[in-house]
């Protein structure tokens, strides 16, 4: 499944830090989120994009996982010289992830 079948994403840079806040279509699906989605899957998805660390905040009262992603590569959008390295094109490759669910879940 991919991710964007069962949430959205929001985002948000500033320089290096791009801030990536997915938020399940259904809070149902909220707990299935925090079992799989976790720092070290996001960090290996945009690996290519996403040079530092990357923080997971777990946000239940409003259903919702932020993603701090530092070292974005390129500089971030205020200083790259590259066409696209906006938080939402990284929210975009986020939502395109594989979910590794576990057995029995969908």
């Amino acid at each position: 499944m991919l991710l964007h079948e069962i949430a959205h994403c929001r985002a948000g840079d500033k320089g290096t830090v791009a801030t990536l806040t997915v938020v399940p279509h259904d809070d149902a699906t909220y707990p299935l989120l925090v079992a799989v989605l976790t720092p070290q899957l996001v960090r290996t998805g945009l690996s290519r994009w996403v040079g530092g660390e990357v923080t997971r905040y777990e946000l239940p009262r409003v259903s919702c996982l932020q993603f701090v992603c530092t070292g974005v590569h390129g500089g971030g959008v205020t200083v790259s010289t590259q066409l696209d390295t906006h938080g939402k094109s990284l929210s975009s490759r986020l939502l395109a992830l594989e979910l590794p669910l576990p057995a029995g879940s969908r």
